[in-house]
């Protein structure tokens, strides 16, 4: 039982938490994105999300996906959140604390 739980709780901190924050492509060269995951929305409505592989001024591209930065309404960058994934770890190390003394008890 408590390796399955010991199990468990690595799983999830190492699974992390993440989220995506938009981003104004003109307060920072678009090369500076180069191996951020990104989702991309074009002015068509289309979404693309790949890992940037090379950025240049007019094109952003990576994992076969090519865009052009003229094309592009919005940008998201996802960025690790260690605060979420403390309280995630946490809350779960609290609810297997209180299953195993509901179990025992």
């Amino acid at each position: 039982m408590n390796k399955l739980i010991a199990t468990l709780f690595i799983c999830f901190t190492i699974s992390g938490c993440s989220s995506l924050n938009e981003v104004k492509l003109d307060e920072k060269p678009t090369s500076s994105y180069v191996g951020e995951n990104v989702r991309v929305t074009t002015h068509s409505g289309e979404v693309f999300e790949f890992k940037v592989e090379s950025a240049t001024d007019l094109a952003v591209s990576g994992q076969g996906k090519y865009i052009n930065v003229a094309d592009i309404e919005k940008m998201e960058v996802e960025e690790f959140s260690a605060l979420k994934s403390i309280s995630l770890s946490g809350g779960l190390y609290m609810l297997g604390a209180v299953i195993i003394a509901v179990i025992v008890l």
